[in-house]
């Protein structure tokens, strides 16, 4: 038994001893308020068992951690930018020093501190208490951008302005959305390299970068190239029947027939049991990060409990923490959600390239080669030329202005923004003069018939304002009141919208000014992207029941071998870019023409102008006004799009096949029909 001068001198020494550093998840769940303006469903005070998964990423994020930098490659939903969120939070209440927090651009500051940092401070008592008041017009004070605290302050800046990631040193970086920054600030060179510059000077006390993101396209995105570098961390839940630990994959998800849209579910990688979305919450809680990086003593697909620590223990080899967390882990989001929002996508590249970004927290894999003309050529179909098919909801045009003639196309559009290419053609005469622009009047009010005898007229005609850009204008300006009509400016770069805000330019003639018009920005990059994975499914063909998939394009067969060498004359160039990415560029060969695909881009932009804010509902809406009847506009009008089309006796089209039956039959995998039978696992671009 220690004597009493033991135990007096033992309590001394504790009560001299320091008191043991927070992490950021302690911080978090004894200070930390969620404000009811930040959106969450959940606001009030942070608790750590609503995302049990960012407890050890944030806690590597604390500053006394030995790690310099922390991965997260996120998925949409999971309380990523909340995590980041806390570590500023921990940094201007336990451990001040300066941070730098850099958006992907200086446009989303605003809304940023309108909607998550400056909320977070107001509902944190231990952050506006510390936190000076963003008021008046004095030095001393904070402001949307700069945050001043005692000990430190918090710059806000955007990865595209070189002057915001200069003169400042600062601790703690945070990156939010590094994925969507551009590949050069200011002709300085790579953002996020300028940004790490400024951890410098805080090298030898110990700075922390915490980079966070959703993926973006396959060997352009930066989060990936930094989570392939890290030990790749991912989250091992225990199968609620076996005990077996497993990550969460997609290829494992299954839905049942005869219940949905309810009943989704895994299967167990262990024992082949369901694992029901009520059993989430609970193998969550549970969950346990393992590094997977590959090399020796990387876990296998499943792990034993007894196995776990070793597995966890394993050598880093001086690698950084990095975490891959995608939608089925959250709380916040059902599996039934999940394959409601994939059924919807899998057949619409632009939603499809959403749901593996945003959903499975994945790359997106864009094939950079032109679909092959040779095959298009063999898929033309009998079409019939300036006819609008069954299924057909919206039809738009555009017009490429060249030196000698204008060429048109015109294309109707079905939902999932299958396409049926109606006219095209050439107005000859020298732009510059009246007479070509008299036949565009013509085209504009030109109709079109349908299968049931009805007339249409395009919804909207875009004009490539790129060359003779004041003839352009005149002949916009003079069409203008009718709201069908936009001058259009193609620009290059990714993650553009398809049509932008526009701008008012000034219409001239002979020096004299005559009013403006408006002038749209389409963002043609992405748009191409969609276009010719729309082309590879026209190429893929009928399926064994004759089905062509949703989104394809038709052709008719009066279109030449030179029409499909112009709709994939370019190609994605890739060339090495900063910190082992690859910049991805659209190039014609020289001498080749382009003119197709540049109205096929045209039409779709302004597809997705008139119906992006649409749902499914104003979708079947929209189709029964066109003369669907109402009981197969409410379904998947895709299936019209999709029989096999014969000649009939009058040169119009007919279709084989009853359309109820042809419902059934889909290329999406089929769920499974009762408990224990499992649907075939595809890969989602499978």
């Amino acid at each position: 038994m220690p004597n009493g001068r033991a135990l007096v001198l033992s309590a001394i020494a504790e009560g001299l001893r320091p008191p043991r550093r927070l992490t950021v998840p302690e911080w978090a769940e004894r200070e930390r308020y969620v404000s009811e303006e930040s959106g969450s469903p959940h606001p009030g005070r942070w608790s750590n068992a609503l995302v049990p998964y960012m407890v050890e990423p944030m806690a590597c994020m604390t500053p006394s951690d030995p790690c310099e930098e922390v991965i997260l490659k996120k998925a949409h939903q999971i309380a990523g930018t909340e995590g980041l969120m806390n570590l500023v939070g921990y940094v201007i209440a336990h451990d001040p020093s300066p941070v730098l927090w850099v958006l992907p651009t200086l446009d989303e500051l605003t809304k940023f501190n309108r909607i998550k940092l400056q909320p977070t401070i107001e509902a944190t008592p231990a952050l506006k208490s510390r936190v000076r008041e963003q008021k008046g017009k004095s030095g001393d004070n904070s402001t949307g951008a700069f945050k001043r605290f005692p000990g430190g302050y918090m710059q806000v800046t955007g990865a595209n302005s070189s002057k915001g990631l200069q003169m400042l040193s600062a601790r703690v970086l945070v990156g939010d959305e590094i994925s969507e920054w551009p590949l050069d600030a200011g002709g300085r060179g790579d953002p996020l390299a300028q940004a790490e510059y400024r951890l410098t000077a805080w090298k030898d006390v110990g700075t922390k970068a915490a980079l966070a993101s959703t993926p973006d396209v396959a060997g352009a995105c930066r989060i990936t190239s930094k989570y392939e570098a890290s030990d790749q961390r991912r989250y091992y839940v225990p199968c609620p029947h076996c005990g077996d630990f497993q990550p969460l994959e997609w290829r494992r998800m299954g839905w049942r027939s005869d219940t949905w849209p309810h009943g989704a579910y895994f299967d167990c990688m262990a024992c082949g049991t369901e694992i029901e979305h009520r059993h989430k919450r609970d193998m969550v809680a549970r969950g346990i990060w393992l590094p997977t990086f590959d090399g020796d003593g990387a876990p296998p697909l499943v792990v034993p409990p007894q196995d776990l620590d070793g597995y966890r223990q394993r050598p880093r080899g001086g690698r950084q923490p990095g975490f891959a967390l995608w939608q089925a882990y959250s709380l916040f989001v059902t599996w039934d959600h999940i394959v409601a929002d994939w059924l919807a996508a899998k057949d619409d590249p632009t939603k499809l390239k959403s749901f593996v970004q945003q959903v499975l927290g994945e790359s997106y894999e864009e094939t950079g080669e032109a679909p092959d003309e040779e095959k298009l050529y063999e898929r033309r179909g009998a079409v019939p030329a300036r006819m609008v098919p069954r299924g057909a909801v919206l039809m738009t045009g555009a017009i490429d202005v060249q030196g000698d003639r204008l060429e048109y196309a015109v294309y109707a559009y079905g939902i999932g923004l299958t396409a049926t290419l109606v006219d095209y053609g050439v107005i000859p005469g020298d732009p510059a003069t009246d007479t070509p622009w008299q036949g565009a009047d013509e085209l504009l009010e030109r109709r079109y018939e349908d299968w049931q005898g009805g007339q249409w007229q395009m919804d909207a005609l875009g004009v490539d304002a790129g060359y003779l850009s004041g003839q352009v204008y005149r002949w916009v300006q003079r069409h203008q009141a009718g709201g069908r009509v936009f001058a259009l400016d193609g620009r290059a770069g990714w993650r553009l919208p398809p049509v932008g805000q526009p701008k008012r330019v000034p219409v001239n003639k002979k020096g004299k000014r005559f009013g403006r018009v408006q002038l749209y920005p389409v963002g043609t990059w992405d748009l191409k992207s969609e276009l010719y994975a729309s082309l590879r499914k026209t190429i893929e063909g009928p399926d064994e029941d004759g089905h062509v998939a949703a989104g394809a394009y038709h052709f008719p067969d009066t279109c030449d071998r030179e029409f499909f060498t112009q709709i994939t004359a370019e190609y994605l160039d890739e060339r090495p870019g900063p910190h082992g990415l690859v910049k991805r560029e659209w190039r014609k060969p020289r001498g080749k023409a382009n003119e197709q695909l540049d109205l096929a881009v045209y039409c779709r932009a302004l597809v997705h102008w008139l119906s992006d804010h649409w749902t499914p509902e104003v979708w079947a809406s929209e189709a029964a006004k066109r003369g669907t009847p109402r009981a197969e506009a409410q379904g998947d009008l895709a299936r019209f799009w999709r029989r096999p089309v014969a000649q009939d006796g009058q040169g119009g089209t007919s279709s084989g096949g009853d359309a109820s039956s042809n419902a059934q039959k889909s290329r999406v995998p089929k769920p499974a029909k009762h408990r224990g039978q499992r649907r075939k696992k595809d890969p989602v671009w499978g």
